[in-house]
């Protein structure tokens, strides 16, 4: 048979279509890998590990000590790594865990070193928790959560003049650096929500200058900016209050959201500083956490108001925050839409920026064609957090009855 030029452009539009259509699977392949790459990923995630913790008990015998030290202490880790996850108003509802279900959900536990007498057992150790467990355990109770590390922050510790001197009659001052600096070591940094770094006081921070961030000069902020590099860093000053028997913690800076500026007075238990600033850090830690959480779903309240208390709920901010009615990442919360493109390199770049998009999960692509994909996945905050999310990444998110269309340059 003789071909005619109908029948070659016939033969190379076939051909081209399939090859289209060829592409577009192979790159529906290589995103689910890509996908799944992920999800390997995420059982890595740093905050599911639960580190530096200490468990203590004590009973009739060494080995009954060691027993129940374990089975309190993976209780209350993963009681601590629930905290870490979900809003503050949320720790009253926080699911109670038989023993069989912690079993499932911790993957290992690791001692650091351990010391035992006669009748008590004392050890630190690290849990490691299945992340999947966990979101599962936190759907089923319909908590909201986030589990994504923010920005490392850089806290620079530094105890105020008047508690370095020694009071008359003692050996020592009220609180040393060496004591704040281990206050903050104590706790588990590097799987926090957001991860602290302990840095040194540049000599440029003199006194002067710290009295000046305290009072909230804009120069000195500026200057402390410049100081670090333009990276997050907060000041945690330790100073004597003027309440009596209370140690005052400052917080003055800036982390990955915003301005930081906080103070509070903290109770010396049985007259103990070091008791006072360990109770000061552990909060300042949850601030930190407690202040992602409820705006990283949101971050427009933290552009329309600056600055932003360390506390969000603490200020006018509040009334924007979408603390009560935010779904977080609540089972359920799956989104379902059909992607249009006009080839395979508009789906290529589609695809790379969908799997970049910080807290996108559960990628599954149900359908492919050569113009379209049907999509689902799931987002913190659902459709309407995602298609906020979306514009900064050159996409639009529109409603299209029970799915969503997404429409990308």
């Amino acid at each position: 048979m003789r071909l005619t030029f109908g029948h070659i452009f016939e033969m190379k539009f076939r051909d081209s279509f399939f090859v289209l259509i060829a592409g577009l699977v192979l790159s529906g392949l290589v995103l689910i890998d890509t996908v799944q790459a992920q999800a390997n990923k995420a059982s890595d995630n740093p905050v599911y590990t639960v580190s530096n913790f200490e468990v203590w008990a004590e009973a009739k015998d060494a080995v009954e000590a060691k027993r129940a030290a374990l089975a309190d202490g993976r209780s209350v880790a993963l009681s601590l790594l629930l905290k870490r996850l979900t809003l503050y108003n949320s720790y009253d509802k926080l699911p109670k865990v038989d023993d069989k279900i912690l079993s499932k959900i911790i993957t290992s536990l690791s001692v650091q070193n351990e010391r035992n007498s006669a009748t008590e057992y004392l050890a630190t150790m690290d849990f490691k928790f299945s992340a999947k467990g966990v979101k599962a355990l936190l759907r089923q109770n319909n908590l909201p959560f986030w589990d994504r590390q923010g920005d490392q922050l850089t806290l620079v510790p530094v105890v105020d003049a008047g508690l370095l001197e020694v009071p008359a009659g003692k050996s020592k001052p009220i609180m040393s650096q060496d004591e704040w600096v281990s206050s903050w070591n104590t706790l588990d940094l590097s799987h926090a929500l957001v991860p602290i770094k302990i840095g040194e006081r540049l000599a440029v921070i003199d006194d002067a200058v710290l009295s000046a961030l305290i009072r909230g000069d804009k120069a000195a902020k500026e200057g402390l900016r410049k100081a670090y590099q333009g990276k997050p860093v907060v000041i945690a000053l330790l100073s004597a209050s003027q309440a009596k028997n209370k140690l005052r913690l400052s917080l003055v800076g800036f982390d990955g959201i915003g301005d930081v500026a906080y103070k509070s007075d903290y109770l010396m238990p049985e007259g103990s500083a070091i008791g006072a600033a360990d109770i000061a850090a552990e909060v300042a830690l949850g601030l930190f956490e407690q202040r992602l959480k409820i705006l990283r779903v949101n971050p427009q309240v933290v552009r329309r108001r600056q600055p932003v208390e360390v506390l969000p709920w603490q200020t006018k901010t509040q009334e924007d925050a979408p603390v009560a009615g935010w779904q977080g990442d609540v089972g359920g919360a799956r989104i379902l839409m059909h992607v249009k493109f006009s080839g395979l390199r508009h789906w290529q770049s589609i695809r790379k920026r969908l799997v970049e998009i910080d807290g996108l999960e559960d990628l599954n692509i149900e359908k492919l064609s050569a113009r379209g994909a049907d999509v689902s996945c799931l987002y913190p905050g659902g459709a309407e957090a995602f298609a906020r999310q979306v514009t900064s990444v050159g996409m639009n998110l529109q409603p299209n009855g029970d799915k969503w269309i997404l429409l990308a340059n």
